[in-house]
């Protein structure tokens, strides 16, 4: 069981050295949910709940009259299918067909590069122990083969491939058409708090309260006095949130596209990446750095593996970590 309780966000094909390092994980990773859960999972999670309850706990109420149904219509449609999906893409195992039918999943052995080169070979996991498809990978931070492996998503804490491709893609589209509801309007609560008030003061529990000094949180159901300055910040703070979230999602979404259009996927345009990045240097310092690339256990060619310093991300997360 101790073997089984290791870091599980770090692997790579190791030798007779397996027992002393303490980052390799054993086990593999069944799905999203399995543990530990990666920091952008929880922030994701928390990202959506901040926005589900201000948009439709303080925001939508605060429209007018003839706005509130369909803001709560549109509001909870696009957050409920966005859970659905996220929660679809999360929970399914990506692994490999012959991964997922084997009757034994105990320990991944120790990879023994004197005997292979690579970890993949003649479409053999030597990890996995089985038989895989050409375009499956053996992913550094699962621990196991993804069929059509596209990328590993810290935001799902899974890996991304065939079998849940559409609902990564899913996903992304319903995140980011529900931020950009949030995002319209929170904006328009921020503006017109400062332009007329009064136009935010439509609830039967403002009648009566002529002073723009108390207003109310959670309307109709369980409303909540506070300070007036309290809805121009939770507006700034979701608009500010929002507008990041969504620029991030139109990149994600527009680099996808770019790749289904060209018929690649995320491993593959990384790969391509860095084969053209090292063309570009001298013949001597590709031949050394490719040396050590390899007696470090580094490799990441098309046989197969996805090494811990090429775990796919999203372009966005690769562009900030570049």
């Amino acid at each position: 069981m101790d073997m089984c309780s290791r870091n599980m966000n770090r692997t790579a094909p190791v030798g007779d050295d397996a027992a002393q390092r303490a980052d390799v994980p054993l086990c593999s990773r069944t799905n999203g949910w399995s543990w530990p859960p990666h920091p952008f999972q929880l922030l994701a999670w928390m990202l959506y709940l901040y926005f589900a309850v201000t948009a439709l706990g303080v925001f939508v109420p605060l429209l007018p009259p003839h706005w509130i149904p369909a803001g709560y219509i549109c509001t909870g449609i696009l957050f409920v299918c966005h859970l659905c999906v996220h929660i679809m893409a999360v929970s399914i195992d990506p692994a490999d067909h012959s991964v997922r039918s084997k009757s034994h999943r105990g320990p991944i052995p120790a990879f023994d590069r004197s005997k292979h080169a690579h970890v993949i070979e003649n479409c053999h996991c030597y990890l996995c122990q089985v038989d895989v498809g050409p375009k499956s990978k053996h992913c550094s931070s699962c621990n196991k083969c993804v069929a059509n492996f596209d990328h590993h998503c810290r935001w799902l804490n899974n890996c991304v491939g065939s079998r849940n491709y559409k609902l990564f893609l899913h996903s992304v589209i319903s995140a980011l058409l529900g931020v950009s509801l949030v995002l319209v309007v929170s904006s328009y609560v921020f503006i017109e708090f400062f332009v007329d008030p009064n136009k935010l003061r439509s609830d039967k529990h403002f009648l009566g309260r002529n002073e723009t000094g108390v207003w109310f949180l959670f309307l109709p159901v369980a409303p909540i006095s506070s300070a007036a300055a309290v809805i121009p910040s939770l507006a700034a703070i979701t608009v500010a949130l929002a507008l990041l979230s969504s620029v991030l999602l139109t990149h994600l979404l527009c680099f996808h596209i770019y790749l289904m259009w060209n018929r690649l996927s995320t491993y593959e345009y990384i790969v391509r990446q860095r084969h053209r990045q090292d063309s570009r240097k001298p013949a001597a310092v590709k031949e050394a750095a490719s040396v050590n690339f390899i007696k470090d256990g580094n490799y990441s060619g098309p046989l197969g593996y996805t090494n811990p310093q090429l775990d796919v991300e999203e372009p966005a997360a690769v562009a900030r970590e570049a």
